[in-house]
């Protein structure tokens, strides 16, 4: 190498370096992190390539796949669910994912590729999901062209046989999780927000922590009015606390959307449309409402469930909608982002303004029989004040686009922080009061397990 070739070549690693101490600031210090491992996983991948690995450094390409499992009946336990593919090493295990409630079917991320999917149920009750306890099983090709509309794949049903379990030819011994969807309370260390900074830099790694996306305090219950909660980037349902301590829950259960929140946004409002829609097919014989709450990004996610749900027929037990601070026009922050990073978290494209994704949203027209409140914050705690008016992360022009203002059924203004709102009183009265708008269900067929 010649001085010269050496001279560029520092001065190369000089500005990679001061482009991620930059990007640190802006985006907190898990982007090096993010940085490093992206990094790391595609050099791992190229010289040794797995399905695994590109699942590691490319999340944002794989598809939602969505599946039912058939004859659960007679069976009371947890499921466990592998997703193996052959197509660079024999027998890869590229997901692992607990099935709580095989009646719900199963919903995971794949990369594209082809795939074996292989049921195992604990049949000798000895804690351990094992090869010889193989009782249902089929294949899928994960591709784009075999998903729906809303880009969820939707393979066959799954047959489950437990009276004659089969033996797979790789190893299988992986200890049954005792966990729920239901949780106690949101300060269960599952939904610490050390998890959402996982979510949003190592989306792998949040999955294989929470092994499902819909999580509760109680059972759920028909004869109640569920409240889904959406979080916003780099989040977990523990922001939701201070709303959810606030709900009668005689009336009304708090659900919680737990997603990674790194991985595009058009996937992410698939896998919300998909959960509406089983709740709302869970509770046909009763008037149970939903009622969709969603702060900050977690809105856009929202905005586009409720479109793809339009476009089929919005389910009628879907009642209300209310959006906090939410970024409709995007940020400016995240566009710097995806034009200086030497590697673009996934989602920060679809955020940053002027994007695909939101020009497409901003195209489709909101659904006017559906009650839509508009909450935004104007406080920006920031020492110095510069460029527009705002919360201190999102700008009001972003907040209240003229399209959303028009759609809105009411818009109220705090005076708080973009955080802040999450754990303001008036912010919280003026929701509950909301709700109270809301038509209580009907006596239903009772609790759903």
């Amino acid at each position: 190498m010649t001085m010269l070739q050496r001279t560029r070549h520092a001065a190369r690693a000089a500005l990679l370096i001061l482009t991620l101490l930059s990007l640190s600031l802006i985006a907190g210090c898990d982007y090096v992190g993010f940085y490093s491992r992206q990094t790391a996983w595609r050099a791992m991948y190229e010289n040794q390539p797995r399905m695994s690995f590109i699942q590691r450094f490319a999340p944002g390409d794989s598809i939602l796949v969505s599946g039912s499992i058939a004859n659960v009946e007679e069976w009371r336990g947890p499921l466990l669910l592998a997703a193996v593919s052959s197509q660079y090493r024999e027998n890869e295990i590229v997901a692992l994912t607990t099935v709580r409630n095989p009646r719900d079917g199963y919903t995971l991320f794949l990369p594209k590729g082809d795939y074996a999917l292989f049921l195992f149920a604990d049949l000798n009750g000895n804690g351990l999901f094992e090869r010889n306890e193989l009782v249902g099983q089929a294949s899928v090709i994960v591709d784009s062209a075999g998903s729906r509309a809303d880009g969820v794949l939707t393979p066959p049903p799954i047959v489950v046989d437990y009276t004659q379990p089969g033996k797979t030819v790789f190893r299988m011994r992986v200890r049954v999780q005792a966990a729920s969807y239901v949780y106690p309370s949101l300060d269960d260390d599952f939904f610490d927000p050390r998890f959402g900074n996982e979510g949003l830099y190592n989306p792998a790694s949040l999955m294989a922590h929470t092994q499902g996306f819909l999580f509760g305090l109680e059972d759920y219950d028909v004869n109640k009015t569920t409240v889904l909660f959406v979080h916003g980037i780099g989040g977990t349902p523990r922001d939701w606390k201070f709303y959810a301590e606030g709900l009668d829950r005689r009336r009304f259960q708090p659900f919680f959307l737990y997603y990674p929140s790194g991985m595009p946004l058009d996937k992410i409002s698939s896998l919300l449309a998909q959960v509406i829609s089983s709740l709302d097919r869970s509770s046909r014989k009763s008037s149970h409402r939903i009622v969709l709450a969603a702060h900050s990004m977690g809105g856009l996610i929202a905005l586009s469930a409720i479109q793809k749900l339009a476009a089929e027929g919005l389910p009628s037990s879907l009642a209300l909608y209310c959006s906090l601070s939410t970024p409709y026009d995007g940020s400016e922050s995240a566009r710097k982002g995806v034009e200086t990073a030497p590697l673009v978290v996934p989602v920060w494209q679809d955020i940053a303004m002027g994007s695909e994704f939101l020009k497409k949203q901003q195209s489709q027209p909101f659904p006017q029989h559906l009650p839509f409140y508009l909450f935004f914050t104007y406080n920006d705690p920031s020492a110095f004040k510069l460029g527009e008016s705002g919360d201190g992360s999102v700008t009001l022009r972003s907040q209240l686009t003229p399209a959303m203002q028009g759609a809105a059924t009411k818009i109220m203004g705090f005076n708080e922080s973009h955080e802040g709102l999450l754990n303001s009183k008036a912010g919280r009265d003026a929701f509950l009061q909301l709700l109270d708008r809301v038509p209580l269900p009907e006596t239903g067929t009772g609790t759903h397990q």
